[in-house]
């Protein structure tokens, strides 16, 4: 019951950072468009945030959480801070001296990572200018994630799942008062991530010191811990981070697209992220320290229906989503950022690459179920490997498919590299007896297969009926699009309900259930 009830706390404060997320792209959508610009500030903070993959949550999470938990578990609380103080430490110091070195030799930098920016000059001066600004914010990122991980591990996940509606409500400050005052709104939206990077490591780093303990760096030991550590951190930074990574070679393969493909691409990826973020993450931020310490127990049959709940409430919540992101990409692309600098040309492309993204959606949410339950495990040797493989896939599918499809073929590489990512790591987790097809499993996945099949025919068959009606009511763009919404998921609960998906008297019986 922890785990369900932990989830669905995270779930709903990682609704409300995207619902400010989703604000934060609507005023991002009115003041750039699909320009130069925007295109610019895309890859701009790509660059933190691929970096962030590797210092922050997720080969961190992976590699730190699992010791941390373990410390804490087997040998107390004292020693466990030890721990963290050291990793503090290592953290602070490789941080600085990165962000030294990208500062410095940050033009260099730029034309390796995006050569095709070479080609449009004005993307490429912009990228410059607003990198320089914004990188530091993977220092205060990266240390939200250190704390992040300490709540995390005592269990107290509000801070941390809240902590970005506080930073995205930075940035939207910094849009709508910081503008008189710099040169260009590109500059000002810079600014507003390095605030929100500070604003989001100053909302964990208070109730982390008020409530559990004050961790700060200390003088670096090489213990048996860290060394641990950092035999785990590399491989993790890898295999954690498949989907960013990915989504990292995209915007470098991209960058020789033609200006405004990287903005399609942006915003496409901000409505995927929505489920993705809100289930996948929430699930997986929850089930680490979880399976953990129970593996560290040495309770197998507890961490099995851990792992059996975490897949089954991900595809159940996941499906009815993958589903709306396909069937009404237009309308979720138009009512959202149509409006400013965003014109109507730019509606389908951007379509277009969210049906392709979402594709994968189910792939890149259990992805973050199968990772977990390797990374609880401390192996982070099999993911690295299996990461390595999709990478190099999903940059030749990325070669194959952008001349033809342009952005929209990146998308659909990006997709299919998750879906084999997670067919390999699956199979791995059978052989290995960690992933077991249990009666109750095989139960729930046919159950939420036949709903999902009977609501996307459904919607296929009556969204343009519904949409005339919501139409002919209203002329108001965000009330159509709500009242669609409302409607699938109506018919979705609907379907469910005698399906047992969902049902309360069913997931009382799997929580008490003795797997």
């Amino acid at each position: 019951m922890r785990l369900i009830k932990s989830a669905f706390s995270v779930a709903t404060l990682t609704v409300l950072s995207r619902v400010a997320g989703f604000l934060r792209e609507m005023l991002q959508a009115h003041y750039f468009g699909a320009g130069a610009m925007n295109d610019a500030l895309k890859l701009a903070i790509r660059i933190p945030s691929v970096f962030r993959r590797i210092f922050a949550e997720g080969a961190f999470n992976a590699s730190f959480i699992p010791i941390f938990s373990s410390i804490l578990t087997s040998r107390g609380k004292k020693d466990a801070l030890e721990f963290a103080q050291n990793i503090f430490s290592i953290l602070a110091i490789t941080l600085a001296i990165l962000i030294l070195l990208v500062e410095l030799f940050l033009p260099q930098f730029i034309s390796l990572l995006y050569p095709g920016l070479s080609k449009t000059p004005e993307r490429l001066m912009y990228t410059i200018e607003f990198t320089r600004i914004m990188f530091p914010f993977l220092l205060f990122i990266s240390l939200t994630a250190f704390f992040s991980g300490i709540l995390n591990s005592f269990e107290r996940f509000v801070a941390a799942a809240s902590s970005p509606v506080a930073g995205n409500l930075a940035i939207i400050g910094a849009l709508l008062y910081l503008t008189p005052y710099l040169d260009n709104t590109g500059q000002v939206f810079s600014w507003g991530i390095f605030l929100c990077g500070l604003v989001q490591f100053l909302w964990v780093f208070a109730p982390c010191s008020l409530r559990v303990a004050l961790v700060l760096p200390k003088t670096l030991s090489l213990t048996k811990d860290v060394k641990i550590f950092f035999q785990k951190m590399i491989p993790a930074a890898l295999g954690s981070g498949i989907v960013q990574i990915n989504l990292f070679l995209d915007m470098m393969i991209g960058s020789f697209l033609p200006t405004g493909s990287i903005s399609y691409m942006g915003y496409a990826d901000r409505l995927n992220q929505l489920p993705l973020s809100t289930i996948g993450i929430a699930i997986s931020t929850v089930l680490l320290p979880l399976l953990s310490k129970q593996i560290k127990k040495g309770q197998e049959s507890a961490a099995q229906h851990s792992q059996d709940l975490a897949v089954e409430f991900s595809l159940a919540l996941t499906m009815p989503a993958f589903i709306g992101l396909i069937l009404l990409a237009p309308l979720l692309v138009e009512t959202i950022f149509q409006h400013g600098e965003f014109k109507p040309q730019d509606v389908l492309p951007t379509a277009h690459t969210l049906i392709a993204f979402a594709s994968g959606l189910p792939a890149y949410v259990l992805l973050k179920v199968a990772s977990t339950s390797f990374f609880a495990r401390g192996d982070t040797k099999n993911p690295m490997i299996v990461a390595a493989i999709c990478l190099t896939l999903n940059v030749v599918l990325n070669l194959i498919l952008m001349k033809p499809y342009a952005h929209v073929g990146i998308a659909l590489a990006t997709s299919f590299s998750a879906w084999v990512n997670l067919f390999i790591l699956i199979m791995i987790l059978r052989k290995k007896g960690f992933f077991v097809m249990t009666p109750m499993l095989r139960e729930s996945l046919y159950r939420i297969g036949l709903v999902s099949f009977l609501f996307f025919i459904a919607l296929y068959i009556g969204k343009d009926p519904i949409l005339s009606f919501l139409e002919a009511i209203s002329s108001n763009r965000f009330w159509v699009l709500g009242g669609m919404v409302t409607f699938s998921l109506a018919a979705y609960l609907i379907m469910a309900y005698p399906l047992k998906v969902m049902h309360w008297k069913d997931l009382r019986r799997r929580l008490q259930a003795d797997v």
